[in-house]
């Protein structure tokens, strides 16, 4: 019998970790020569599954078995695993070269294809992850403006790279702090900076205080402006707005990390759902369907430091020419589907929330499930409402994952930390054998 703890209450992961045998061997091989056996801390899990093929929906694993997938590669995977266009499309440019030191045709084309799509987008600069885009934007910011601090939100997720691996999901919450919060970085013994400051999401009052306190000092302030990492919820109504003209107002940019919420809830991404254009965008993700590429968009005036400034984006591997020609049919492809896709991803997301809620209901479990478009989140026992980092952090972490690792044998991929990227190829019955196996492992987590 394996039991493994995940905080209150001790779970058998006997039946669970039966299923993989194989992926069990390779995690002990990988120890030896990887630290932790994993490339990314977020793949970690108590139980282990190493992964042979993807298709659809659907995930393979060393030992035959298969999953319904929920993970989507923690985003990327819009269209699912092995999108037939986008494949097509990065084998042909494969054909044609790897990378050339020099311009490439599609940069272009892919381009056009953001500026067409992103409301604020009037330049586009490409790169290869969200984390690198981030660091761009926020160059691009400071060349703008000519000031150096920036203004983040506690529990927004822009990536591992420091300053801004800090107050990020992992690190407890500030609670009733009022104002600035102290700077945590999410690795213990990190330095931070004194270049960035944290303050509470969601909250007008709060916002005001620390720019007419700081405002003149701010280089952009940065936000998630749907925040996927930690909660998969909305800004209460006109704060986005707000946030918007008081930062313009005190001559600082406004910088939306967009690259869970980037063409996954529309070609527009979030900036098109909310009605509010910021000034710097960043992409990755879904961008294209699997491949490494990340983009930084923004306006004519910010990228202005860039086109004719001292600003400079560098990178060997930026806008790789079978990333970018995946990027594009992924592109293509949701454009021509747009008005089918959009709608159905919403239905395919709903119809899991309320099966999850469902389950809940039948076992008796504080379980709250937020959804937005094709993401969701689960909680356990959290502040209600959920509206900040603080709320969502009252959530209970260990039975979310326990039930997470359970529903492994019931063939379901799901990530321990309780969010769920749903893809284009989730079928109805798909979503349902989800829900059945949810409530076999809440069952079994309930003893």
């Amino acid at each position: 019998m394996q039991i493994s703890s995940f905080g209150e209450r001790p779970v058998d992961l006997s039946d669970a970790l039966a299923h993989v045998p194989g992926s069990t061997a390779h995690m002990e091989r990988a120890r030896r020569v990887i630290p932790r056996g994993m490339s990314s801390r977020g793949r970690l899990r108590a139980v282990p599954v190493a992964f042979d093929r993807g298709k659809g929906a659907h995930l393979f694993d060393v030992d035959g078995n298969e999953y319904v997938d929920l993970v989507m590669a923690l985003g990327p995977m819009l269209l699912g695993h092995n999108p037939e266009a986008v494949i097509e499309a990065a084998t042909r440019q494969l054909g044609k070269g790897l990378q050339f030191g020099g311009q490439s045709l599609g940069e272009v084309e892919l381009a056009e294809r953001i500026v067409q799509h992103v409301p604020s987008a009037e330049k586009v600069l490409l790169t290869n992850t969200g984390s690198e885009a981030v660091q761009s934007a926020v160059r691009i910011a400071k060349g703008a403006t000519g000031r150096r601090v920036i203004l983040k939100f506690e529990g927004h997720y822009h990536g591992w790279i420091d300053p801004f691996f800090v107050n990020s999901p992992g690190v407890p919450a500030a609670g009733e702090q009022h104002g600035l919060i102290p700077v945590v970085h999410n690795i213990a013994g990190q330095p931070t900076s004194t270049d960035v400051l944290v303050i509470a999401w969601n909250d007008v009052a709060e916002f005001d205080s620390v720019m007419a306190e700081r405002g003149d000092d701010i280089a952009a302030v940065i936000m998630e402006p749907i925040p996927f990492n930690f909660g998969t919820m909305h800004a209460a109504p006109g704060y986005l707005d707000h946030v918007a003209a008081e930062t313009r107002r005190h001559g600082a940019l406004l910088i939306f990390d967009e690259v869970v919420s980037g063409f996954r809830i529309g070609l527009g991404g979030a900036q098109e759902l909310l009605g509010v254009t910021p000034d710097l965008t960043t992409f990755a993700k879904a961008i294209a369907a699997g491949f490494p590429l990340a983009a930084v968009a923004g306006t004519e005036a910010a990228m202005e430091c860039v086109t004719s400034g001292p600003v400079t984006h560098g990178g060997t591997y930026n806008g790789l020419p079978f990333a970018v020609a995946a990027a594009i049919a992924n592109l293509d492809y949701l454009s021509e589907n747009a008005q089918v896709l959009y709608p159905r991803l919403e239905a395919r997301g709903a119809q899991l929330a309320d099966g999850l809620r469902r389950v809940a209901d039948k076992h008796g479990i504080p379980v709250v499930v937020n959804q937005i478009g094709s993401v969701l989140q689960a909680f356990w026992e959290p502040q209600m409402p959920v509206e900040n980092y603080a709320d969502a952090a009252e959530s209970k972490a260990g039975p979310i994952a326990a039930i997470n690792e359970l529903v492994l044998a019931e063939g379901v991929h799901a990530a321990p930390r309780g969010i769920k990227f749903l893809s284009t190829e989730h079928t109805v019955e798909d979503l349902e054998r989800v829900i059945s196996a949810y409530d076999t492992a809440v069952g079994r987590y309930l003893g």
